[in-house]
């Protein structure tokens, strides 16, 4: 049902007398906060490495035009030295031709990395690294040795005319001085920009300020040609949060992903990102009105679905039940609305059920039977009233629970990749021969079950 707007009680004039906003007010936000920014997108790269999703080259190109259409500054499309598919699919990505968006592959400080990137013919790449110490552990490297390898790097794009982005991958836990180090050469080495990686999304709002800011003033901001970033994740469902305030301490591009997939509990959400900074007064040159036929599609062809309580994008996001809610709806949707549902391509929805009023209740006469002009008796209202309350309290809970467990079974099947009975069975056609004498030989445990329990 959608909420009767002939007329409201209230002009916009008086709305802005009557509701305060403490977002618009001087000092709210630093000097340093642009105005305006760069939205660069993940969902294509780290967007589909949300665990069970699989993309084909059809579906990752209708993305990146959706993508590109919205007005997405820069697209992470790809890591093409991962496979010749790979390769395929980001030098297929880069030959339409965008007109907003700029096609990035993604590449280690390996020179076979960066050979693999232009190959798909890319003038535009991101190189990036882990550089914690448990990660230089891992790899073997000293942190000296590993600004090695990244100089190299940059010398070998460079050499072959390609712009570079540079990506502190888990530099959220990097040594101080081996952050700013490294920060320090990619600025040396003319890089687009320097993004911090937030990789397993350990950051507060608090110390995502304190980070930006000392890095800003180490590194000697404002600079002249690199622009700073951020990628984060959502751990702690900060990455937003995290996101929003790099911007407004002067980070210019951020990083997002659709609806915000992503590994383990995801990225950054683009739609919740930009509507943020536009609500400030950022400009982040998307089209808004995009926003919920872009979540639509990248949810279609991940095969994913979202919660309904999904902000700005989710089904329930423009949704109203309450009595007391839709009364002031009726008289101003700003009421309860701090967004207008169109300026997102959403509809406003109106329920009737338990917590529904009788205002709404008239409202549904007007809108479903188009009645105007009606005048109940007040004794039949609430009679209809009484009989809507009754009916949502009567229904059957224990036939929604079952709905409710069907669905999380197949969302589980939608999400679910290779099974360990498959992969046995895989490990077992090629490497039969090894596997003999040893636990994972089906000749020893006598059938498949035993691998199934396992």
């Amino acid at each position: 049902m959608t909420l009767k707007s002939n007329k409201y009680q209230f002009s916009k004039e008086e709305l802005d007398e009557l509701l305060f906003d403490y977002n618009k007010q001087p000092g709210a936000l630093p000097d340093s906060c642009p105005k305006k920014v760069s939205i660069w997108d993940e969902t294509l790269r780290d967007g589909e490495q949300t665990p069970g999703v699989f993309l084909t080259l059809d579906e990752k190109i209708a993305i990146a035009q959706a993508l590109d259409e919205i007005g997405t500054a820069k697209m992470a499309v790809g890591f093409p030295a991962v496979s010749k598919s790979e390769e395929n699919i980001v030098k297929n990505i880069n030959a339409q031709g965008f007109s907003t968006s700029t096609v990035l592959g993604i590449a280690r400080p390996k020179n076979s990395d960066i050979d693999a990137c232009m190959r798909c013919d890319l003038e535009e790449i991101v190189i990036f690294m882990p550089i914690s110490d448990l990660h230089l552990k891992i790899f073997k490297l000293t942190q000296k040795e590993q600004i090695y390898l990244i100089q190299e790097a940059f010398d070998y794009a460079r050499d072959h005319g390609l712009k570079f982005n540079w990506v502190s991958e888990d530099g959220t836990r990097a040594q101080p001085h081996h952050l700013l180090k490294i920060g320090q050469l990619a600025l040396l080495n003319n890089a687009e920009s320097i993004i911090i990686g937030d990789t397993v999304g350990i950051l507060q709002p608090d110390t995502t300020r304190y980070l930006i800011e000392w890095l800003k003033k180490d590194l000697g901001w404002p600079f002249d040609t690199t622009e700073l970033g951020i990628h984060t994740h959502n751990d702690f469902g900060q990455a937003v949060s995290n996101t929003l305030t790099a911007v407004y301490h002067g980070a210019t591009l951020p990083h997002v992903c659709v609806n915000g997939y992503g590994e383990r509990a995801g990225n950054a959400a683009f739609e919740e990102v930009v509507m943020n900074l536009e609500g400030m007064g950022i400009d982040t040159g998307i089209k808004i009105e995009k926003l919920t036929e872009l979540s639509k599609l990248v949810e279609e062809k991940f095969v994913l679905p979202l919660s309904a309580h999904k902000a700005i994008v989710g089904s329930n996001a423009f949704s109203h039940e309450s009595g007391l809610h839709i009364n002031a709806m009726l008289a101003h949707p700003a009421s309860y609305e701090p967004i207008n549902p169109k300026w997102v391509g959403q509809q406003r929805r109106i329920y009737l059920g338990k917590f529904s009023g009788s205002s709404s209740i008239v409202n549904a006469l007007e809108t479903k039977l188009k009645m105007s002009d009606i005048h109940l008796p007040k004794e039949i209202i609430s009679a209809i009233l009484r009989d809507v309350k009754n009916l949502q309290e009567d229904s059957s809970k224990e036939e929604k629970r079952e709905l409710f467990h069907q669905t999380k079974v197949l969302v589980e099947k939608i999400r679910a990749g290779i099974s360990d009975t498959e992969f046995f069975k895989i490990a077992q056609n090629r490497a039969g021969d090894y596997l003999k004498g040893t636990w994972a030989d089906p000749q020893e445990n006598g059938s498949d079950k035993k691998n199934q329990e396992t």
